[in-house]
């Protein structure tokens, strides 16, 4: 269960766009759930798509759709991004790929 106001390193399916410009695959910060009424001011008729997790504060803040959201792991403390500049190249496709990169979003 997500305890509103806990920190958290959230996964996502995909790639995003971070205000920074750069592409992530997680975010860590506080986080609280919000319904898309509460976001967008509508109810969607799709239940899957009337939920999102914030993330972060202090003018860094990112809304995530809960459809997107793959991992979230209680994280009290900030994680170690030692990735963050290592890549890995996909044995089937020969695609290289950075090593999931962490938006600390605090």
């Amino acid at each position: 269960m997500i305890k509103e106001g806990k920190k958290y390193l959230v996964t996502t399916d995909n790639w995003f766009i971070a205000p920074d410009g750069n592409q992530y695959r997680c975010a860590w910060g506080t986080c609280n759930l919000k319904t898309t009424q509460e976001i967008f001011n509508f109810t969607p008729l799709k239940p899957s798509t009337n939920w999102f997790m914030e993330v972060g504060g202090n003018g860094k803040k990112i809304i995530i759709g809960g459809c997107q959201i793959h991992f979230v792991i209680e994280c009290e403390n900030l994680p170690e991004d030692e990735f963050k500049n290592v890549s890995y190249i996909d044995k089937d496709t020969g695609v290289s790929q950075k090593m999931s990169r962490i938006y600390i979003a605090e």
